[in-house]
Formats: structure tokens, C-alpha cells, sequence
């Protein structure tokens, strides 16, 4: 479900709120992250606004 919720790049917790309940659906989101299946721009601070794709994008 995450894969497409971020396969159009969207803000971290708008698309965690689209997948479900954040607080069962961003463990996942930081798993995939960590995994290298989402991607993330680490140069800047993680938060509730970091655009969030799927990793190639």
C-alpha cells in the first residue's frame, strides 16, 4: 500500500494519513525507507513535510 500511496512524491504524513492509521503505517514507511524501497532527501532533517517517492524516482 505504501508503494503506491508514494508512487506519486507526496509529504511523509500526508501520505502515512492516506495509507491508514500513522501510528501503524509509519513503522513501515521508516522500514521501507531504511530498505531503500522509498527515498527521502537526507541532506535536510526528516519531518512531517519531507517529500517522500519511490526510491529512483
Amino acid at each position: 500500500m505504501l508503494r503506491e500511496v508514494f508512487a506519486e512524491p507526496r509529504p511523509l504524513m500526508d501520505g502515512a494519513f492516506l495509507a491508514g492509521d500513522p501510528i501503524t503505517v509509519l513503522p513501515v514507511l521508516f522500514h521501507l525507507l531504511w530498505r531503500h524501497e522509498l527515498a527521502v532527501d537526507v541532506s535536510m532533517p526528516l519531518h512531517a513535510a519531507s517529500e517522500v517517492s519511490l526510491e529512483g524516482q
